[in-house]
């Protein structure tokens, strides 16, 4: 197999952001009304409360929120804050039982599958409390720490209050990272203390991600993306060159004074917390280790299937595809000069138009977004930051606010995402029929059928990453298609295969993903495995053990949120016989929304046999 980690490291950031607070906060109300709330108000008050608890939350939920009757908002970043996690599980409990009490014969279709939906969200959050000390906010891969200069970075401004409350929010850095500091303190004294191996990639990136000369040269994207920021408010007239000028030196100045500082604070903080070696370990070593990865992995991909469940389901996944990878293989070799047709550079290379053909394509087997609204929707392609791109995925895509999906971004990280089929279906996965494509669709779909607000801010992981890895597997035969019509029998089958190593590499790391965390975290327990798997670089698999060790749940999140999706496209071949298309399946599967597979299973069943 040709075996490339970093390819797979993708990033999904949703439209609120800040999904790591959402864990213990996720309801900011204290009580009920008197009266008896509808299923519509309770489900307002829910997302309303939920999404002004912080300005980043707001800002990339809504773009206008006075049109949502939100005239005034405190101007903070996310805390951690020890009350807030004491009142989180009684909110958890008042909300299921407001919906425990209410009259379910009264809902509408929509509404009736939001609260089957927001019944087990709150159930599954609820189990989760006991182990609100394991979750890691500092992840090397994917915390705060990396992931806040990209937020900021991509605040965007449409008016002069934007760049007014951006500068706010930079003054509130310290606070930030002092108040999720606090927490991890408190994990501390618990016992979930960091890795060494974890702690000096945080120190690395306090050090790296914005230094003194890159703010004196003024070459720091947080200067950059700030520059073109205002320049295109002043081109609209909302801003003048004078204004302009005066933000740009404040923004300077806060980056120099607190931001830099807040970066090597923290740093110091970590390095007056921990000074002990501590080896990086697997989940089931840690107290309620093996509980939480149980919880955190039927979370994350949206399942109530058990572990060992889970891994029997990706064993005989891999068994299936290694057959058929090694007849792939001889079918290709049968081919004459068969090494002189790989080695042809891929028909495409400029990104935009990558993802315009793309577009085209997808319009042929996924339902079209004119059908539900006749705006153009425009997307940018950006390049990580080089600063950024040892930190940070090889693609992510951003989430528009929900009232106002015309303008969306992709990033490609250069270091890590390479040209050609690659970079084809890495867009493939980000944007067309992905992530970008697949959000605003339900986006436009919700708000004509008049869908709760509150399913925009709910988080299903294995829905999300799973559509996104159906997409990019989808996209390789459309990548054939490039080839005149000659050459498109053999690429059809050279694509295949390559299919095929990337469903057995993400097979590999989801199972591994058990075994270290499940059952043996060694480092020979990786050899073994990812050996008898034909992986044997000494370093790869030093890499790859670290990472699954940081980042529990994550491969499974995407691999088996594909597998389960898998299994629902064969249920439905099966049930509709021969009236299935891919189209109508994609319908429902986008219809839907994010969603839990149980949910999901449930819901086309029901609609199958009515």
């Amino acid at each position: 197999m040709n075996f490339c980690l970093k390819k797979l490291k993708r990033k999904y950031i949703f439209s609120f952001i800040c999904i790591f607070i959402l864990t213990f906060i996720f309801i900011r109300f204290s009580f009920f009304p008197k009266h008896e709330l509808s299923f519509q108000e309770l489900t307002n008050q829910l997302f309303l409360e939920d999404i002004t608890t912080d300005t980043l939350s707001l800002h990339y939920t809504l773009a206008y929120p006075s049109r949502y009757s939100i005239e005034s908002y405190p101007l903070t970043l996310p805390k951690y804050s020890k009350d807030a996690l004491k009142q989180s599980e009684s909110k958890i409990e008042n909300s299921l039982a407001a919906l425990s009490n209410m009259d379910i014969s009264t809902l509408s279709t929509e509404e009736s599958y939001c609260y089957n939906l927001l019944r087990d969200y709150f159930s599954m959050q609820k189990q989760g409390f006991p182990y609100t000390y394991l979750e890691e906010y500092f992840s090397p891969s994917s915390g705060i720490i990396v992931n806040y200069p990209v937020l900021m970075a991509e605040y965007t401004f449409r008016n002069e209050k934007d760049v007014i409350d951006y500068l706010t929010l930079l003054t509130d850095t310290p606070n930030y990272f002092g108040s999720f500091f606090q927490f991890q303190k408190e994990r501390t004294e618990k016992g979930y203390s960091l890795a060494t191996v974890s702690l000096q990639k945080i120190l690395e990136q306090c050090d790296s991600i914005i230094t003194k000369e890159s703010l004196e040269s003024n070459s720091h994207f947080l200067q950059l993306t700030f520059r073109e920021r205002l320049t295109s408010l002043v081109k609209k007239d909302i801003l003048s060159k004078e204004k302009a000028s005066k933000y740009i030196n404040k923004n300077n100045e806060i980056l120099e004074n607190i931001v830099l500082p807040a970066y090597r604070d923290l740093k110091n903080s970590f390095l007056s917390l921990q000074t002990d070696y501590l080896p990086l370990q697997g989940l089931y070593k840690k107290e309620q280790g093996k509980e939480y990865y149980q919880w955190l992995v039927q979370k994350q991909v949206g399942t109530s299937l058990s572990i060992p469940d889970i891994l029997r389901r990706l064993e005989d996944d891999f068994e299936k595809n290694l057959y058929e990878f090694r007849y792939l293989q001889e079918k290709v070799a049968t081919y004459p000069n068969y090494e002189d047709y790989i080695k042809k550079n891929f028909p495409l290379s400029d990104r935009t138009e990558i993802l315009k053909h793309l577009q085209t394509y997808a319009k042929e087997d996924f339902p079209s977004l004119s059908s539900l609204s006749e705006k153009p929707i425009y997307t940018t392609i950006k390049s990580v930051s080089t600063c950024m791109e040892e930190y940070t995925s090889p693609a992510f895509y951003l989430i528009p606010p929900i009232d106002d999906i015309w303008q969306n971004t992709i990033y490609i990280n250069n270091s890590s995402t390479s040209e050609g089929l690659s970079l084809f279906t890495t867009l493939a996965h980000e944007g067309y029929p992905g992530h970008l494509y697949q959000t605003v669709y339900y986006q436009l779909y919700s708000k004509e059928n008049h869908s709760p607000l509150i399913r925009h801010i709910m988080n299903y992981g294995g829905y999300v990453e799973g559509w996104a890895i159906y997409s990019e597997f989808y996209s390789y035969h459309y990548a054939t298609k490039l080839y005149p019509q000659e050459l498109q029998k053999f690429y059809s089958l050279w694509h295949e295969l390559l299919l095929c190593d990337q469903k057995l590499q993400l097979a590999v790391l989801s199972i591994l993903d058990i075994y270290l965390h499940y059952y043996d975290d060694s480092l020979e327990t990786a050899e073994n495995t990812l050996n008898r798997y034909g992986i044997v670089e000494e370093e790869t698999i030093q890499e790859i053990h670290r990472y699954v060790l940081e980042e529990p749940g994550n491969y499974l999140k995407y691999y088996m949120g594909y597998l389960l999706l898998m299994d629902l496209k064969e249920t439905a071949r099966t049930l509709m016989g021969s009236a299935y298309t891919d189209k109508k399946f994609h319908e429902f599967i986008l219809n839907a929304g994010p969603s839990d597979f149980d949910n999901l299973e449930k819901k086309f069943k029901d609609i199958l046999q009515r």
